[in-house]
Parts: C-alpha cells; sequence; structure tokens
C-alpha cells in the first residue's frame, strides 16, 4: 500500500499574495499624490493667472462705444471699468523687418484702467497712463516674445513699431505668461496693448465698439448689484454682452478639490466616531463589572491610571473631529443662473436651461471667446476628471491597506 502526502506551500502564497496588496496600496498611493499634486498646482495656476473679476462679453451684435464705456465710468464712480476690443494686424520694426512666420499678431486698443484689472507682469517700461489716452497719443506696450523678434531684446522702451503701417513708440514691455494651463488655454497671438483712441479707423462706417467690458466686485457691490445697476444705465444695450463672474467660476472649480477633502474627512470622522464608541463600550463594561463589588468613587480610585487615559484618548479624537470638520466645511457654490428663484424641484427650470446652454452653444452666442473663459473651461474639465480619478484611487487604497491590515492579524 502506497500513502501519498502532498505538502501546500501555503507560506509561499501567503508572502506571494501579500506582495501583491502592498505593491496595489502603493501604486495607488502614487496615483492619488500625482492627481492631488496635480488638482493643487492647476487651482494655485488658475488662482495666480484669472484675475476675480465681472467681464462682460459682446455677443454676434453691435455692442457699445468707448464713450458709452466713459459715461457708465461717470456714473459708477465707485466701480473701476475698463474695455477693449481687438483685431489681428501686421507688425514691422523700423528696418521693415516682420515678425517670424511663427508669430502672429493682433492689436488692443483699451483705456488706461486696462492694467488695473488685468495681471501683466512688466519687464521693462510702464502702462498706459491717463494722457495717452485722452491725447490719442501713438504709443505702445508689447510682450517680451514680440520685442526680442523684433528687437533681439527686450530693452525697446522708446524704439518704434510700425501696426498697420502707424508709427507707434514702444513704452512698456510685459512678460508673457509661459505656464502650460495657460498656453493650452491661449489662442497664439502676440498682443500689442495700445490706447483705443490712437487706433485710426480706416473705414468709418465699422464704428469701433467694445469687445469686452470689464469691472470687479467689491464688499458693497456685488455682482447681482453690478448687474442690476448696469441695466438702468446701458438698457438693452446690455442684453448684447454675456457676463462672466470669474469670482464664482473659480469658487466653483476649486470645490472640486474641496469635495474631495469632504469625502476623506468625511471617512475620517465616521472612524473616529467609531474608535469613541469603542472606547466608551470599553469603560461602561470594565465599570459594570467594577461595580457588582465595589461603590462608584471605589471603581474611580482605583482604575484612575486606565480612566484618565480612555479620558485623553476621548478628547484627542474629539478634538480630531472638531478639527477635521473646520477643514472640510464649505458652501457649494453654485450660478444663480442654474437656481430656479422659488422650487428647486422644477424640473422644467433644469431642462429649460440646459436646452438654453446648448442652443446658445449651437449659435456661436456665448460671448466674444478669450483666455480667461477657456482657462477656466479647461481647468474645470481636469479638474472634474481628476476628482473622479482620486476619488477611485482612494477607495483602492483603503481596500488594499485594510487587506494587509488583515493579513497582519492573521499571521
Amino acid at each position: 500500500m502506497t500513502i501519498c502526502v502532498c505538502i501546500r506551500n501555503t507560506g509561499g502564497d501567503f508572502v506571494n499574495i501579500k506582495k501583491i496588496i502592498k505593491l496595489n496600496f502603493i501604486i495607488g498611493l502614487l496615483v492619488f499624490i500625482v492627481l492631488f499634486s496635480t488638482s493643487t498646482y492647476l487651482n494655485y495656476e488658475l488662482n495666480q493667472d484669472v484675475p476675480n473679476m465681472l467681464e462682460y462679453k459682446k455677443i454676434n451684435s453691435e455692442g457699445i462705444s468707448f464713450t458709452k464705456l466713459n459715461e457708465l465710468k461717470e456714473k459708477c464712480k465707485e466701480l473701476i471699468f475698463t474695455g477693449y476690443s481687438e483685431i489681428s494686424c501686421k507688425v514691422k520694426n523700423i528696418y521693415d523687418v516682420f515678425p517670424g512666420k511663427d508669430i502672429k499678431t493682433k492689436v488692443v486698443m483699451t483705456d488706461e484702467k486696462f492694467f488695473s484689472l488685468y495681471p501683466y507682469e512688466f519687464i521693462e517700461g510702464g502702462k498706459l497712463d491717463y494722457l495717452s489716452v485722452q491725447n490719442g497719443n501713438k504709443v505702445a506696450v508689447i510682450s517680451d516674445n514680440l520685442a526680442i523678434d523684433l528687437y533681439k531684446s527686450t530693452k525697446v522702451i522708446g524704439d518704434i513699431i510700425y501696426i498697420n503701417d502707424e508709427k507707434y513708440k514702444i513704452v512698456g514691455v510685459y512678460r508673457t505668461n509661459k505656464s502650460l494651463a495657460y498656453n493650452i488655454s491661449d489662442d497664439g497671438y502676440e498682443r500689442i496693448i495700445i490706447p483705443y483712441s490712437a487706433y485710426t479707423l480706416h473705414d468709418k462706417k465699422e464704428g469701433l465698439s467694445i469687445d469686452v467690458f470689464t469691472t470687479m466686485e467689491t464688499g458693497q457691490n456685488t455682482s447681482q448689484k453690478i448687474n442690476n445697476k448696469l441695466t438702468k444705465i446701458l438698457g438693452t444695450n446690455l442684453s448684447e454682452y454675456n457676463m462672466f463672474d470669474y469670482t464664482l467660476s473659480k469658487k466653483i472649480s476649486f470645490q472640486y478639490t474641496r469635495i474631495l477633502y469632504f469625502s476623506i474627512g468625511s471617512l475620517c470622522i465616521v472612524i473616529l466616531i467609531k474608535v469613541l464608541i469603542k472606547y466608551f463600550k470599553k469603560f461602561i463594561t470594565s465599570s459594570k463589572e467594577s461595580l457588582k463589588t465595589n461603590y462608584f468613587w471605589e471603581v474611580i480610585k482605583e482604575n484612575k491610571k486606565e480612566i484618565s487615559t480612555i479620558s485623553i484618548k476621548v478628547f484627542l479624537c474629539l478634538a480630531s473631529i472638531i478639527v477635521i470638520f473646520s477643514l472640510i466645511k464649505f458652501n457649494i457654490a453654485i450660478n444663480d443662473n442654474y437656481l430656479p428663484s422659488d422650487n428647486i424641484f422644477d424640473l422644467d427650470f433644469y431642462r429649460e436651461t440646459i436646452v438654453k446652454n446648448m442652443q446658445l452653444t449651437n449659435a456661436n452666442e456665448s460671448g466674444f471667446g478669450n483666455v480667461y473663459n477657456r482657462y477656466l473651461t479647461n481647468i474645470s474639465g481636469i479638474e472634474k476628471t481628476a476628482l473622479i480619478g482620486e476619488i477611485l484611487a482612494f477607495v483602492f487604497i483603503v481596500i488594499n491597506g485594510m487587506a494587509l491590515i488583515k493579513l497582519k492579524w492573521k499571521h
């Protein structure tokens, strides 16, 4: 009679399983860190590059003139207003040398308040001033890229450029924003900024209407109040523009990261509450046994050290819950346009709003497009995708972490 003995290498299987779970845990952690770092970095870049302002962008219509904008400034002196209009242009230096084929140019016609609201960083020279705008002086602010291409240097203050064959003196050079997030939202044009009053209209019939006019919210003037004031002053002309509230739009973009904080923080609070319940149960069970043979005060005296330890642990848990809650709580930011005024369960309102937005997009009437609204759209899209990835990675980490702990308990 032959006896066969089979020995399973359970120890080796356990080691392999543990290695696989540990590898999964590390991969999940690395993915989470990369996504979280990217999301945080993009939020920082967005906050740096896009100012807190209200832009009114022209739809496919006539728009308002700079004369009308100046009247608006007089009637709303408590607010800062600027506006600009831009078109493609031809540029050359005094030697009749045009920029390289990779450089495209646009001229931006604006006023002296432009640089008060838009975050340009200057390398050389200064900004447009009040007198230059009033007198229609032919002065220009150009980018460092254009300065180097035309004059091989950024030290070009006082030099001349020709815009559509008209002579302008360079008074300032600004630094081009080279951030990746900004560049993928830009249109690739180098902007030359001049006083609107200096630009010569070749076709007098075309007029010079403003593509975008801009202001900023203050403590006393919210976006809604500003909009109401503009409606009274501009009347039907305001309907020729769509408003973009970048303060609110940035809050909406930032809250994707806040949702992640809230999700992780809520899980931590649940775990801490479970730990608290465990301590309380342990204390109650221990006290019940002791109270069968001793009085209450005697039990406290005999278990003073244990009670002190549990009390400290309970205090730390409660303190942690309070701190985490204060860090993760936030107010959901939603554009007023997407909220019904009376009933939040008004399904017809939501349906009509979605249809209206789609129709505006289809009709290309969402307003004049610039780098800021494209920037916000791109970052918000990335943030949404990153949030989904972060939550999935975090769940993956938790599952594999719990598996590692269970394996450790078993062996």
